[in-house]
This record gives C-alpha cells, structure tokens and sequence, in this order.
C-alpha cells in the first residue's frame, strides 16, 4: 500500500466518526439547536462541512465537556454555629405563645 493510500484510509476513518448535532445533543443532554448555538458563539468547535451544515469530532465534545467542567470545591475548615435570623412576620413562635400561658 502506497503512502497516498495510507493517509486516504486514516482520512476516511477520521470522516466515519464525524458526529452530528443531535448526537452531540444527546451526549450533552442539550437540544440541538443549543448545540448550533454554541457552535456559532465558537463555544464549541466544529468541522462546518457545508455553510449550513455542522459535524463535531469526539475530541471536540470532549474539550467542550472539559471546558466546562468545574472542580468541586469543599470547605475543609471547622463548621461554625449556624445563626439564622429570626423570620419576620411570624408572630406565632415560643417566645409569643410560651409567654402568655
């Protein structure tokens, strides 16, 4: 097999997992319009196979996913007491009522 030949095989292969906008809507859990949206705000990057037509690798939904992944952050300090303000309005707690009787 020729060179020329090798790279068409690796191009074609590359082509077969082109994903569409709505398999990237169901992997997001987004509609696909969403999907087209942040394509034009170059949020999420994608092969613009016709000038109307959208393909999306699985590296690019993945670097989209990574981008917008946050790290969990967790408070390691000691808890503190918990002050809640007293509700107002409510007229009807036990400093009221356990006075009366």
């Amino acid at each position: 097999m020729t060179e020329q030949q090798t790279e068409k095989q690796g191009e074609s292969s590359y082509i077969g997992r082109l994903l569409t906008a709505v398999t990237v809507a169901s992997i997001l859990g987004l509609a696909p319009k969403t999907v087209h949206k942040l394509a034009r705000e170059k949020k999420l990057a994608c092969v613009q196979v016709t000038s109307r037509d959208r393909r999306f690798t699985p590296e690019q939904v993945q670097d989209y996913i990574r981008s917008q992944s946050t790290e969990v952050r967790v408070d390691k300090g000691t808890p503190g007491p918990y002050n809640r303000p007293p509700r107002k309005g409510v007229r009807n707690q036990l400093g009221i009522l356990g006075r009366i009787s």
